[in-house]
């Protein structure tokens, strides 16, 4: 078995912004991504306890990702949306199968 390593940036954001930031990151280089609804309690008081049809919704947002996309994504996303929407970001290293799955070719 090889293990590649590779880094996870999520987002975890408002749902109004995060279909924009998903199609921001692939055009900076990410492969694809993950999607889900989040649940969750922070400095900006518990997001989507309770929450109904309609309402607004919590999503965190995943790519995995060679650093260089990982910190590219991460400086876009910091400058474009921080000021404005309640939204989180990190980066962690994470170590993968099939590591050319998450990797650009040239050329293509």
């Amino acid at each position: 078995m090889q293990l590649y390593p590779l880094k996870i940036v999520t987002v975890v954001g408002e749902s109004v912004i995060m279909e924009d930031i998903a199609e921001r990151g692939v055009e900076l280089g990410a492969t694809g991504y993950t999607m889900s609804e989040v649940i969750g309690h922070g400095s900006r008081s518990a997001r989507n306890v309770g929450s109904t049809a309609g309402g607004a919704k919590t999503l965190k947002v995943e790519f995995v990702v060679p650093t260089d996309v990982a910190t590219t994504i991460l400086d876009e996303i910091s400058h474009e949306y921080f000021e404005h929407y309640a939204i989180i970001a990190w980066l962690s290293d994470v170590s993968v199968m099939r590591g050319e799955q998450y990797t650009r070719k040239s050329g293509g």
